[in-house]
């Protein structure tokens, strides 16, 4: 799942709360993919590689590889959680569960991607047999039912922030979630 819809998932899905849970799950939905932008900024701006060699042999070999499986690890997000309701920690227990929301979406969502997600326990891999991306295994499906969730998740945001400004910057993240769509369609 692209990491813009994990963002508007995860904002909507906190309900109609105040501001304080918005920012852990805006942080929760961007967080386990931002290493993936860093990856890609450094191999295609400093390194200047080619788009085939970034994605088909430098991503998975890359050392960004455990710390996307950490922070897409089922049991290590638990722990956290656990940790956040032991304490009491509202902020903490937010992020968690946007991480873990994060991680549920993207499972059945990866195929020759998929994380390690129970990560460090184990290097199992669950290989969906549907991507989000890629069409050699069901990526329309994939793209379909993200595009509908998505849009659910942007008239349950749009329908409890009623300002301009924060109306504009859902609307403007949606948008951005089609980037890569426009780009590999």
């Amino acid at each position: 799942m692209n990491t813009p819809s994990h963002v508007l998932i995860s904002c909507a899905a906190v309900g109609s709360s105040p501001a304080r849970r918005l920012w852990p799950a805006l942080i929760g939905g961007a967080l386990p993919d931002t290493p993936i932008y860093l990856f890609y900024a450094y191999e295609k701006l400093i390194l200047r590689a080619p788009e085939l060699r970034i994605w088909r042999l430098d991503y998975f070999s890359s050392p960004i590889q455990p710390v996307l499986d950490a922070l897409h690890s089922f049991p290590l997000i638990l722990i956290v959680l656990g940790i956040a309701l032991a304490v009491r920690n509202d902020l903490l227990k937010w992020l968690s569960l946007s991480l873990l929301l994060h991680a549920c979406a993207d499972f059945p969502l990866h195929h020759e991607d998929a994380h390690r997600q129970f990560f460090p326990f184990s290097d199992y891999r669950f290989e969906s047999p549907v991507s989000y991306w890629d069409p050699r295994h069901h990526g329309l499906w994939g793209v379909g039912m993200e595009l509908v969730v998505t849009v659910f998740a942007m008239a349950v945001l749009l329908r409890r922030h009623r300002t301009a400004p924060v109306r504009a910057a859902w609307a403007a993240l949606w948008l951005f979630n089609l980037v890569p769509f426009l780009y590999w369609g």
